[in-house]
């Protein structure tokens, strides 16, 4: 039985390896950058993993004021291509949500105030990282 645990991480890593390889492609060390000088709205983006595959998972930090004296109720991040990437509703006072982004491109972020159907403010973000293939 002092076996099995280790089987089951060999054939947990064989999958996982089997999933990133048939997705097309692996970004290690990924990074986002984004332009906060001046912003109302967004205080960091960081990275909260230390690859990728498709979608780069990243912790939003908002100011104290986002949510409640600029009203933002929703973020959305629109791809290159101009489609909806990933969307989140934010509640007051939030001040961080976890939210994704296309691997390798640029993307805008958008901070909505949906009760009123306005855009507080948007913002490019680039990921990137070392692709391995």
């Amino acid at each position: 039985m002092t076996g099995t645990p280790s089987r089951h991480r060999v054939v947990a890593t064989i999958a996982l390896l089997g999933l990133v390889v048939g997705s097309g492609c692996l970004t290690l060390s990924p990074t986002v950058t984004i332009e906060t000088t001046e912003s109302t709205v967004f205080e960091q983006l960081s990275v909260t993993e230390p690859w990728a595959s498709k979608s780069v998972e990243t912790t939003v930090t908002l100011t104290p004021a986002a949510t409640t004296t600029n009203g933002v109720t929703q973020l959305v991040v629109i791809a290159e291509s101009g489609s909806t990437f990933d969307s989140t509703t934010i509640d007051s006072g939030q001040t961080s949500v976890t939210m994704y982004l296309p691997t390798n491109q640029n993307a805008t972020i958008v901070a909505v105030n949906a009760v009123n159907g306005t855009v507080v403010e948007r913002r490019t973000v680039a990921t990137d990282g070392n692709k391995l293939f």
